[in-house]
This record gives structure tokens, sequence and C-alpha cells, in this order.
């Protein structure tokens, strides 16, 4: 089976492009507006359990998603590729760079989790657990991923996008095998070029400093952008900006 994918663009370069746990493809209609589409081919995919794959059965971790994303780019003729993940899908798309090895150009890891796994307060991970069936704590989640600063409609528009994109068992699945199937060992040191976006007014463990800390420790061709007046969602908070430097990030790599 394939992953449910849209292609927009008509450059040579192909960039597979995932969502977050909350997410689906939809997340990034406002900042791809703006995607430099003359130099590359984006695939916008959604993984097992989320829109058009959302009747996909699996185990829903991510060796499993890693290998879904390499069999959609054999699907698309490419044989090499960049690779862009949010949240959940950053963990992802580490795990894509580490199975795909030299087939993977670059990664682009906005607001990503760690390759060591999904890591919250125990307050933190109740609420990301309970806002998978209740939407008020969703909205909670929400509101606490962007700084409490963004208000009720805010909170309402990604209730509804996200309850109209996913399959709860892949949700509680996704949140327990991201916590317990790091493979920091693995990753730690690798070269690929890896572009880190992160949001002024995240939550741990999404902020500047835990980013300094780890990725741009861990990944010695890796950098950071700190996306101001954002959160978690830099794509949907401040689109023209985390495009721009998408671009130019990507740009390098083809230069």
């Amino acid at each position: 089976m394939i992953l449910g994918h849209e292609l927009y663009g008509r450059g040579a370069d192909g960039v597979i492009v995932m969502h977050d746990f909350y997410g689906c493809r939809d997340t990034w209609a406002f900042a791809r507006q703006f995607f430099d589409v003359d130099r590359f081919t984006y695939a916008f995919a959604e993984i097992r359990g989320y829109g058009e794959s959302r009747n996909m059965p699996g185990e829903y971790t991510p060796r499993e998603a890693a290998a879904d994303i390499l069999h959609l780019a054999d699907n698309l003729g490419w044989r090499r590729f960049h690779v862009v993940g949010h949240s959940l899908s950053g963990m992802l798309a580490q795990r894509v760079v580490l199975d795909g090895g030299a087939r993977i150009k670059s990664a682009v890891l906005n607001t990503p989790v760690a390759a060591s796994g999904l890591s919250f307060s125990p307050e933190g991970f109740k609420l990301i657990e309970g806002s998978i069936d209740s939407d008020e704590l969703l909205g909670q989640a929400f509101a606490a991923l962007t700084g409490n600063r963004l208000g009720p409609e805010w909170e309402r528009f990604k209730i509804r996008q996200q309850r109209a994109a996913r399959n709860r068992l892949a949700n509680h699945a996704y949140l327990k095998s991201s916590a317990e199937q790091g493979f920091l060992d693995e990753m730690r040191g690798n070269r690929t070029p890896m572009l880190v976006i992160v949001g002024e007014f995240d939550m741990e463990p999404f902020t500047e400093a835990t980013a300094r800390d780890t990725f741009l420790q861990w990944y010695p061709n890796a950098e950071l952008a700190v996306c101001r007046n954002a959160g978690h969602y830099p794509q949907q908070e401040a689109p023209v900006y985390v495009a721009s430097v998408m671009n130019e990030f990507l740009g390098r790599q083809i230069a």
C-alpha cells in the first residue's frame, strides 16, 4: 500500500512533507503557497492513521513510518529526496534519515520530537493522552503548545482540523511508540544536512534552548531557525517566514 499523498510543484528535486501528531497535510496549506515550486516537487504525505491513510492498518511505529516514506519515494521514482517532518513526524523524519542513508539529501525538522523519544512531564503526557478523546483537553493542548496566546478561535479551528483527520487508535499507538522507541544511539553524529525550526512560544521539550542542547550537539550539519511570533505550529502561525527559511535551506542543498 502507498501512503495517501498530494503532489505540488514542478521542480526536479523531490521533497516528502509529513504532518504532526494532531494534523494532516492541510496543516501545510498556508505555508505551501510560498514554497519554491520551480526547483522542487513536494509530496504532502499522510502517515498511517491520518487523512487518506487513516484506514491503513499497522503498528504505527517510527520504523514502520520510515519504511512507508521510503516506499512512497520508490513509487514516485525518487531515488534521492529531501524529507520534512513536523513534531511527531520530526522524529519520523529522523528515522527516514537513518534508514534511508545516502538516499536522503537533507531534512527539515519543524518543532520536532527528538530521536531519543517523546519526553513530556507526567502532566504533559496526561494532557496529550487525554486530548485524543476529549475536545476540552485538546483545546488546552493547542493553547499550551502555542503559548496560551491565540484564543478560542484558534483552538476551535485546530480541534476541527484534528478530529476530521485521524484514527484515534493510531493516535494512542503513535504516542506510545514515540515515547518508547527512541533511536538516538543509532542516529547521533549523523552528517545529513538538517534544518531545525523552533517557535519562540513553544513549550518544553520544543524550546530553542533544548534544541541547542540536543539537535545541534547531536548532528554536526544541523542548523537552527527560531520562528518569532509562533509556537508549535510555525507553518500556520508564521507561514511566509517558515516557507522562506525552508526555501533558502533546501536551495543550498542543491546549489
